[in-house]
């Protein structure tokens, strides 16, 4: 009866350890896996043009600011990003392609490892029968495999080939887990990425609209370009000037206001919520030549979404300018100010208080812009900053 007992659970166990493996073995695994390969191969030949396209960008970056100069930068630049989003593209493909390979092999192995538990069952079943050991009531009272293997292993008369049968389910479920594991991340990464490209193509539609708006303000004309570039860089020294006027006046109303007399400038939450198309200083700012460095943070989303105070402070004006279109300065305390351009319409009048999150205006794209954004700056005692560095929840 032992021998009878021994031979079943010999063959058993070869079904388990033997054909019904770890190893992933689907139909169709290796044509899947070339996909993917194949995916990775383009992304890094996409990488390869975006380093080139970048070299080309470095270079027009030094040369002299000039009308033609500024098209083929910009010309450039767009090339370079529309190569990055294609590589985005590239890399979602690989890693839906690897969610599939991943998914596929959870599926396959989840069959497998019940499979394995139905095996496990029928051995116990068999020496239970053969040998009188009470195993059935094991399995029947097993709530799930951890239990399973517990009480599996505290009987005295498993013998060693059982346990390795054990052990191996044991390992096909901690691969499936792992591959559970491997999934989430790769999806978390799928996201991310998916995310990354809806703000490059929101990016890209901003600068593609760059050169057709410095065609439109030259009209081609290499002389319209410098007045242009005079004029851009009179108004923002002329909003430099007048603040440094008004920044202690405002202050003292401040400090009236409230009553501390506080100098310490406050901290910051965002005007608005939306992608990040130009950060402070950025070096791919289409206009750096007409303006010099980009002297805030470009925030896009849906025109007319209302534009609110990053901090309580007093409206030092509301007014329309050449660049900046429809803006409003708030001056705050501690040397800080605020300002907010290109916006469609405004809600507040010079001289009036508002507290942190009343509605200013409405996100627009007036003055000099090049589609609906809105520009914000941070400026501490007329100098303008990083925003990123004062606002809270970026």
């Amino acid at each position: 009866m032992k021998r009878k007992s021994a031979i079943i659970f010999g063959l058993i166990v070869c079904t388990i350890l033997g054909t019904e493996g770890i190893v992933f073995a689907e139909a169709g695994v290796d044509e899947m896996q070339q996909e993917i390969a194949d995916k990775k191969a383009e992304a890094e030949q996409i990488q390869k043009q975006i380093d080139s396209y970048r070299s080309k960008v470095q270079s027009l970056s030094t040369q002299a600011a000039s009308l033609l100069n500024d098209i083929a930068l910009i010309e450039n630049q767009n090339a370079l990003l529309e190569l990055e989003i294609q590589g985005t593209q590239a890399n979602i493909a690989s890693q839906e392609l690897e969610l599939q390979y991943l998914g596929d092999q959870i599926q396959s192995e989840n069959v497998r490892l019940e499979h394995q538990k139905e095996l496990l069952s029928e051995m116990l079943f068999e020496l239970e029968k053969n040998q009188g050991v009470e195993l059935v009531e094991v399995i029947f009272n097993a709530g799930d495999f951890d239990e399973l293997f517990a009480g599996i292993e505290a009987l005295e008369s498993l013998n060693s080939d059982l346990s390795e049968a054990v052990e191996g389910t044991k390992l096909m479920r901690t691969t499936l887990e792992e591959n559970r594991a491997k999934q989430e991340v790769q999806l978390d990464a799928l996201m991310a990425s998916q995310i990354e490209l809806q703000n490059e193509q929101t990016v890209l539609e901003q600068q593609k609209n760059a050169k057709d708006l410095l065609v439109q303000e030259t009209r081609s004309s290499e002389s319209e370009y410098r007045v242009l570039m005079s004029e851009l860089r009179q108004d923002e020294q002329s909003i430099t000037n007048e603040l440094s006027f008004l920044q202690s006046e405002v202050e003292k109303k401040l400090a009236d206001q409230d009553g501390d007399g506080l100098d310490i400038a406050p901290d910051l939450t965002p005007p608005m919520q939306g992608v990040i198309t130009a950060t402070f200083h950025d070096p791919t700012y289409p206009f750096r030549r007409l303006f010099g460095e980009h002297s805030g943070m470009d925030i896009a989303t849906t025109y007319g979404t209302p534009v609110k105070a990053a901090a309580p402070g007093i409206i030092a004006y509301a007014r329309v300018g050449k660049s900046f279109g429809n803006y409003v300065m708030i001056i705050h305390e501690g040397g800080m100010a605020t300002l907010y351009a290109h916006m469609s319409g405004f809600n507040v009048t010079a001289d009036q208080y508002v507290e942190r999150g009343d509605v200013i205006g409405y996100e627009g794209s007036t003055g000099f812009s090049t589609g609906p954004h809105l520009h914000f700056e941070v400026r501490l005692n007329g100098i303008p900053v990083d925003p990123a560095q004062y606002v809270i929840g970026w």
